[in-house]
């Protein structure tokens, strides 16, 4: 779901130019007031920059302000804007926000600019010990984000697009699923079935990446070098799955040109398609959510369709994080206690799709019949992966942005398959020789 373009040179120029002047304060940590609810804080406006799915109701915001007397000022942006105004912030000197959003592949370049507080202080071991995916936002031997949404993907359909098409066995490969979306619009069942975006952001990346390790391969070798050129490889045969599927086989909307990741939640809770093949794992609750969905009674989460049958998926882990030059740190930390303690981490699940981090709700959730599709949920829980198993590239961040520029032209017809997938190798290729 992510990342603007031209964001590249603005964050290496900049992450370089901070390096020798920011770093992390760790002044004023707050030791006597662990508990989420004091009002040592109170009279405090807390900013909170965050993209869309985090609106939190005023009604749960205000909630917090009685508890802590503390008063939230919500900025909502999309994506692109919002890591925007964090990294030109930041580099500037001056806090975007008292608590902003963190993506699992920022943690190395804020880490080493210094643009984030460490949380190890601010809570404690057992804080930690429920939150399954905390390593990934550990810089050195600190926490610069507390884990919010453990973003994972798996797979939606419509069953009773499917029932209507005469299909009765869900598919269990990334081919089976491909026939299946040709034959819903063969039988007139719905025109454009398979819903993935294809606007020049990060969203449009996801579904490749998901089918490429569905496909059984990698993106890069253990030592970054591409793996997605050849056209027999998992790489190539995701992306081909992607364009036959909007030029060939026509079975995804031309009007994804222009779609960003929340426009194909929108579509396929309204009905208005068969497969949401790279879904986020939260979106259950509102899929099944009469006030959300117009397909509460006909929507099946199932694992992501794999080669041979074997299923696999990855992770993209968001937290919160608290800007190092925020004026307002010890609030700061009292939000996000407030937001991590039980009953707001369900409730985040339930009304925002927020799927949790928490091990213990996760579980709870899925006993008290909570979960839609909890059985299948906690059978994908064990095959999550890294994206990148060898670790993510210090360029992670130009190689997104490069890619979801030049699936949009491929999706536009300036670039051909072939062309595109030469493109990304050789620019991963001048990524690793421009290395330090």
């Amino acid at each position: 779901m992510k990342k603007k373009k031209g964001l590249v040179l603005l964050i290496t120029v900049l992450v370089l130019a901070t390096l020798c002047f920011t770093g992390c304060e760790n002044k004023d940590k707050q030791t006597d007031s662990q508990e989420a609810g004091s009002k040592k804080f109170s009279g405090t406006t807390l900013n909170v920059l965050l993209p869309p799915w985090y609106e939190f109701s005023p009604a749960m915001l205000d909630d917090f302000t009685k508890e802590t007397g503390i008063k939230v000022d919500l900025q909502i942006m999309d994506w692109d804007p919002c890591l925007d105004k964090i990294v030109t912030s930041n580099a500037a000197g001056i806090a975007p926000a008292d608590v902003t959003v963190m993506n699992w592949d920022w943690v190395g370049k804020f880490g080493a600019a210094g643009w984030c507080e460490p949380l190890n202080n601010h809570f404690d071991n057992d804080f930690f010990e429920d939150i399954t995916t905390r390593s990934l936002f550990k810089y050195k031997d600190q926490y610069i984000a507390i884990p919010i949404y453990n973003d994972f993907r798996v797979t939606y359909i419509n069953k009773d697009y499917f029932k209507k098409a005469g299909i009765e066995r869900m598919p269990t490969t990334p081919d089976e699923l491909m026939q299946d979306a040709i034959t819903i619009k063969e039988k007139g069942v719905c025109e454009y079935p398979l819903l993935v975006p294809f606007t020049a952001t990060g969203a449009t990346t996801t579904p490749w990446y998901l089918l490429t390790k569905a496909y059984g391969g990698e993106l890069l070798s253990e030592t970054n070098e591409p793996l997605f050129a050849s056209k027999d490889s998992a790489g190539y045969k995701a992306m081909e799955f992607l364009i036959k599927g909007l030029k060939d086989y026509q079975v995804i909307d031309p009007a994804s040109i222009g779609w960003k990741g929340t426009d194909v939640v929108d579509n396929f809770k309204a009905g208005q398609g068969a497969i949401d093949i790279a879904g986020w794992a939260g979106n259950v609750s509102l899929y099944t959510n009469p006030k959300e969905s117009k397909i509460v009674d006909s929507v099946q989460v199932i694992k992501v369709p794999g080669q041979n049958g074997k299923s696999r998926t990855y992770g993209l882990q968001e937290g919160l994080s608290i800007p190092a030059k925020s004026k307002n740190k010890e609030a700061a930390v009292e939000f996000i206690r407030w937001l991590n303690t039980p009953d707001n981490v369900e409730k985040l699940f339930i009304d925002k799709g927020i799927f949790p981090n928490h091990h213990s709700t996760i579980v709870k959730l899925a006993n008290e019949g909570k979960l839609p599709g909890g059985q299948t949920m906690v059978e994908v829980l064990p095959t999550i992966e890294s994206l990148f198993p060898q670790g993510v590239p210090e360029w992670n961040m130009e190689f997104e942005t490069e890619t979801f520029t030049t699936m949009n032209q491929m999706a536009k017809g300036a670039m051909t398959l072939d062309q595109g997938m030469n493109h990304l190798a050789d620019t991963v290729k001048k990524l690793n020789q421009s290395k330090p």
